[in-house]
């Protein structure tokens, strides 16, 4: 299900413990700390996975946890390493070598949303893409 909704690269490992996977994927899922937390204390490996695949399969839209905005679609998300589509990206010589970065805000509420990076070489693909800070996506993903 996680391969099919984010195209995540390999999980098999994970997929023979359900218990870390269960901690693996709901540490991942692009969604507003209040509902990873939720996730997190669920006690129970098959009842959690239950809640992450009833999310999963509703999941369509990013919003913005001010205002609710739609910032992104899922299939509007790229995978930028194995830890799926969220994790912190630090890097001491910038953020992704060869894209310049500039702080973005929501337009409708002006909270301060992520940064748009944007390639500095036309051979760098992709030209362009967002990180978005999870603490401004919100609860309801649908």
């Amino acid at each position: 299900m996680w391969n099919k909704i984010v195209k995540a690269p390999n999980m098999d490992g994970l997929a023979r413990k359900p218990d870390l996977l269960s901690f693996h994927v709901a540490s991942k899922m692009p969604v507003s700390e209040s509902t990873r937390q939720e996730l997190l204390e669920i006690d129970g490996v098959s009842y959690r996975l239950r809640r992450e695949i009833e999310l999963l399969e509703s999941f369509d839209r990013v919003r913005c946890k001010t205002c609710q905005t739609v910032i992104a679609r899922r299939s509007d998300m790229l995978v930028m390493s194995s830890d799926g589509p969220l994790g912190a990206y630090v890097n001491p010589h910038g953020w992704f070598p060869g894209y310049a970065w500039t702080i973005t805000y929501c337009a409708t509420c002006e909270t301060q949303m992520g940064w748009l990076f944007s390639a500095t070489s036309k051979a760098l693909k992709p030209r362009s893409f967002w990180g978005i800070r999870s603490s401004q996506v919100a609860d309801d993903m649908s």
